[in-house]
Formats: C-alpha cells, sequence, structure tokens
C-alpha cells in the first residue's frame, strides 16, 4: 500500500502566502545532499515562489497558466488528501445498496465495514481495522486489510439532501509513540479487549541505511528524521510503507 497509488494535492502557499494554488504533489525524492533535499516536488499552473521551476512538458516553454514543476519546502503545503464528496439521493442510494456507516475501501477487498478503529496501523504496517464481510444481519470479523494495496476511509452519513459519501485516503504510516495492543484478537471472532500497550518506534530505509523517525506531520505529509546528524523532513510521497520499520516494545 502506497500513498503513490492515488494522485496527492494539496494547496501551495507562494509568494509569502500571497498567492495560494491547488497543486499536484509528485512522489519524486531528491537524492541526498542535492540542493533540493528536503523539499518537494509540484506539478500545477505557475507555482509561483517554487525553486528550480520548469515547464511540465521539456519541449514547452514555462509560461503563466500553464502547468509546470518545481520544488518548494513541505511547509507552504496545506490541505493535503482533500477528501472526495458526493451526495446521492435516497432512491439512488437504495436502488446501490449504500447505507450509513464507517468503511474501509481496497481493491482486493472490495468495500466492507469497520468494526471499530483500533489504529490507523498496527505496529508491524498493517492495517489495523477490524473488517466485518456477510450480511448485515449476519456480519463475520474478516483478517485485517491487505498491505500491498491502497485502502480508503469512506464514510456514509444521512443530510438533507440524501446521503452523503466522504471518501478518504488512510495514512500508511504510524506515527512513533504508544499504542493499545491487541495481541489476543483472532481473525474470525469478535474483537477482544486491549491486552496492554507498546511503545512503537520507527526507522526509514533510504539509500542502503536506516534513519530514526523522529514524527510524522500527517496533514502536511511529512515525516521528520535524523539524517546526518540533523532532523530534517521528506515527504511521504516519496516513502513507501515497506520501507519503514516498526519496533513494538512493551509498556
Amino acid at each position: 500500500m502506497t500513498i503513490t497509488d492515488l494522485r496527492t494535492f494539496a494547496t501551495f502557499d507562494g509568494h509569502g502566502g500571497k498567492v495560494s494554488k491547488r497543486v499536484e504533489v509528485l512522489d519524486h525524492e531528491p537524492p541526498a545532499g542535492s540542493p533540493h533535499e528536503g523539499l518537494v516536488a509540484v506539478r500545477g499552473e505557475h507555482p509561483l515562489g517554487a525553486l528550480d521551476e520548469r515547464a511540465a512538458d521539456d519541449s514547452a516553454a514555462l509560461t503563466r497558466g500553464v502547468p509546470s514543476v518545481g520544488w518548494v519546502d513541505p511547509a507552504t503545503l496545506r490541505d493535503w488528501y482533500r477528501p472526495d464528496r458526493v451526495v446521492v439521493s435516497r432512491p439512488e442510494a437504495r436502488q446501490s445498496g449504500i447505507t450509513p456507516g464507517l468503511y474501509a475501501d481496497s481493491r482486493g477487498r472490495g468495500r466492507v465495514r469497520i468494526d471499530g478503529l483500533e489504529a490507523r496501523l498496527a505496529p508491524d504496517g498493517r492495517p489495523a481495522f477490524r473488517a466485518l464481510a456477510g450480511p448485515d444481519d449476519a456480519p463475520v470479523v474478516d483478517v485485517p486489510l491487505p498491505t500491498d494495496q491502497a485502502v480508503r476511509l469512506v464514510a456514509v452519513s444521512e443530510v438533507d439532501e440524501g446521503l452523503e459519501v466522504v471518501t478518504a485516503p488512510v495514512s500508511p504510516f504510524l506515527q512513533p509513540g504508544e499504542y493499545a495492543a491487541y495481541d489476543d484478537d483472532v481473525p474470525g471472532l469478535p474483537p477482544r479487549p486491549a491486552s496492554g500497550r507498546v511503545a512503537v518506534s520507527a526507522t526509514v530505509l533510504l539509500d542502503g541505511a536506516l534513519h530514526p523517525v523522529e514524527r510524522i506531520d500527517e496533514r502536511a505529509a511529512t515525516i521528520w528524521i535524523h539524517r546526518q546528524g540533523s532532523v530534517v523532513p521528506i515527504a511521504t510521497s516519496a516513502v513507501g510503507p515497506d520501507l519503514v520499520r516498526y519496533t513494538a516494545v512493551p509498556v
């Protein structure tokens, strides 16, 4: 499951915050030691204030109003991963089998209801939602959702116009910190109470070396890691979940 399975967008504040534009955040990562280290690549209509700005198409010229690319500080980006929102009429919802609730959506498992948010991710990097499969009157607790696919949260709720469906990507990274452990859970049986708490730390594998994770800013889609004696930001869109190693120690 990688963030790059989903197109990533954010609002870029350029020229001291005087110019705000919606841009696509690309998954390019600058090489270590380059002037662009710690920056993220974006593509949009003339992202004013971006470093090393150039036309999106190498054969085209840099023209105002035409998509171009450039490197920006992640701190100048906000409103990452704006959720999709649609409202369907009640007759249409009834015909499509859409009912209120919270769901997890993946390509392999399809859309399944969630039986409680135990954590955004388990310490080993697996999505920790308890997925419910089967009919509404006799649901079966399913195994955890797959780790190699993009997973989205789908919230369905009733509004005056019908049913509101809000879809948002799930962050595939776990914030270092203390979490409840569910070691007694058994797939196919109802969720059991927490078995204790664990302290989770994380490292990122980059260029053949492991770098400790200081913190993760989900709103800014930025991972702060220790590299060469300092803490530097890297874009989460440039790091696959398979490159993050988690260690859980009982508290």
